[in-house]
């Protein structure tokens, strides 16, 4: 559309047009000498060629859409756009049932939070979709070719878009498969030398406050427990497991909150590292005699532990294995043990009575390993016991030595003070 200033003919001054060449009230002609001036203002053109590129791109499609009795709303869709709308949602069904499935394996909470961020983020991705912008990508994809060809080819394949139902169908199925598996608890083994060991325990709908665990899988002996087995599951409050299991590797039941009874096997050997790390409903736990090792952090957190009796056959209390620990009130370190670890019992406000034998095998007491134990007033320890300067800091404790008196051993600590070891 064109804006044009008021012509005038030379004859009858009557009204004229720039395309006009013929006065249309006298009938004279026009001649091309008459200086026709036209001015061209900024609206006479469309407002739509005014916007950036894209925009305009958008502007003409939609109005081509108009033309050919496309809406750009309906729920019509290309047939290639909806058999890959499709596969995206089978993928995204697998994905929620997978999702759905790890709940029963009880990871960290830290995995499930990242999944469900990707699930969403995996959903709003595949399910957009907009018919202009499918078009404004074709459009760029063949530059040479007429948009107005390109709609007209998009228009042949549209088809009604009838994935919501088969999309919700997909969904409630992968809602219902992993509660119909995993209704009651699985197991899942691996074969190890000499028998099988617990990989995975699934927790069950039916079951997921106790745990019991055969003897047997497959014609062999159950043997061992897979670090993790049971951790992580805030429901879980007793344990029992058979004694044919030798070793239990490390936090198998780590952050089980709830947990308050576990019967350990009577001929277990290897306690892992971190076994029942921030168990802080454990009030007491029966350790066999045929235990050799005990990692470090195995009791870590349990707040609520009050009694334990070391195994005779144990070399070594390892760092933090009774940190924080705070109910614990005696505890009897076996003679066979050569060294207390760093922090091994920090932060046992109510340890009163630590007791050692004359025949004490004790060489170390390292770093913090006694520290803000407010209650412990005294322990006797051997007397070539090295012990580490931070060992008791923050803690009342009078560190006596057997085979010495009272003056004996204050001039014992004192020639021996600048010889502890200064690590921290």
């Amino acid at each position: 559309m064109i804006n044009n200033e008021l012509l005038k003919c030379s004859n009858c001054g009557g009204t004229l047009y720039p395309e006009d060449k013929f006065c249309t009230s006298c009938g004279h002609k026009v001649e091309v000498n008459q200086n026709i001036k036209v001015r061209v203002l900024p609206t006479s053109f469309d407002p739509m060629y005014s916007l950036s590129e894209n925009k305009l791109l958008e502007e003409f499609i939609k109005r081509k859409l108009k033309e050919v009795n496309i809406d750009e709303k309906s729920k019509l869709i290309p047939k290639d756009i909806l058999k890959r709308k499709n596969v995206f949602n089978i993928m995204f069904s697998i994905l929620l049932f997978i999702y759905i499935s790890l709940i029963f394996f009880h990871f960290p909470i830290i995995t499930y939070i990242i999944g469900l961020i990707l699930l969403i983020v995996f959903f709003k991705v595949t399910r957009k979709y907009d018919l202009v912008k499918f078009l404004i990508k074709q459009v760029k994809a063949r530059p040479s070719e007429k948009i107005t060809n390109i709609i007209m080819s998009v228009k042949s394949s549209l088809i009604e878009d009838n994935s919501k139902p088969v999309f919700l169908s997909f969904i409630l199925l992968s809602l219902a498969l992993p509660l119909i598996i995993f209704a009651k608890p699985r197991i899942i083994y691996e074969q190890v030398e000499g028998g099988y060991a617990v990989r995975f325990y699934a927790f069950g709908l039916s079951n997921f406050k106790t745990v019991s665990i055969p003897s047997e899988y497959n014609g062999g002996k159950v043997i061992s427990l897979r670090g993790n087995a049971f951790s992580n599951m805030p429901f879980l409050q007793s344990a029992e497991l058979p004694d044919t299991i030798k070793e239990i590797r490390g936090q198998a039941f780590k952050n089980d909150i709830s947990l308050t009874s576990v019967k350990l096997p009577s001929n277990l050997e290897y306690l892992g590292g971190g076994s029942f790390y921030n168990c802080s409903s454990l009030k007491s736990i029966n350790l066999p005699n045929t235990i050799t090792f005990i990692g470090g952090e195995t009791f870590y957190n349990a707040a609520s532990l009050e009694e334990v009796i070391l195994p005779p056959n144990i070399t070594e209390i390892r760092g933090d294995t009774f940190e924080y620990c705070s109910l614990l009130k005696s505890i009897n370190i076996p003679d066979s043990v050569t060294r207390i670890g760093g922090h091994a019992f920090y932060g046992c406000s109510n340890l009163k009575e630590v007791t050692l034998t004359e025949n004490s095998k004790l060489q170390e007491i390292g770093s913090s390993a006694f520290r803000l134990c407010d209650n412990l007033y005294e322990i006797t320890i051997p007397k070539n016991t090295i012990v580490n300067m931070r060992a008791f800091k923050e803690s009342p404790t009078i560190v006596k030595r057997f085979g010495l008196t009272d003056e004996e051993n204050d001039e014992y600590n004192f020639n021996n003070y600048f010889n502890y070891n200064y690590d921290y």
